[in-house]
């Protein structure tokens, strides 16, 4: 098992968005390092001279963002960032960086609907990171008023999901 090369997409954009200095990561046959400084992110341990996998160059700077070339095109549609007036409600909120996913998986009947009856602890929604399916729970019971992002859109932390209408 190794990583995608849309994983990877995804932790360079979580990364660039982060603020850590540096990042290491071996996952698989595939080691990623990334740093802020241009030079290679310090090790607590051990030597890189045994490990034979492809390597990514270092992010640049922050000041200084290279832009993605035209030809290049996402391979899943990105979320638009939610209207700046979203119906008011309790907001239920992305934990991390990743896809969205209204349905456990392909096919099966979605979480929830606009107009559904949901309880604290009912998951609205999956944000996947990295093949981890991370279950949304709605936080508190109500009707869902609004669903702010489309299936398999990438989503970003703290985005708001799904909007309910707290029961009163």
């Amino acid at each position: 098992m190794s990583l995608t090369p849309e994983d990877i997409r995804a932790l360079v954009s979580a990364f660039e968005t982060s603020g850590w200095d540096e990042l290491s990561l071996k996952f698989g046959e595939t080691r990623l390092d990334l740093s802020r400084s241009g030079r290679p992110p310090q090790r607590a341990s051990g030597s890189s001279s045994d490990v034979s996998v492809p390597r990514v160059e270092p992010v640049p700077p922050a000041a200084a963002p290279v832009a993605a070339p035209a030809a290049e095109s996402s391979p899943r549609p990105v979320a638009q960032p939610a209207p700046a007036a979203l119906p008011a409600g309790h907001q239920v909120t992305s934990p991390s960086l990743g896809l969205f996913w209204r349905s456990p998986q392909p096919g099966a009947p979605e979480f929830v609907d606009v107009g559904q009856v949901v309880d604290a602890e009912d998951t609205v929604c999956i944000v996947e990171v990295m093949k981890l399916m991370n279950h949304v729970k709605a936080g508190v019971s109500g009707t869902v008023i609004a669903i702010n992002a489309d299936n398999g859109a990438m989503v970003e932390f703290g985005q708001a999901l799904v909007v309910i209408d707290p029961a009163h």
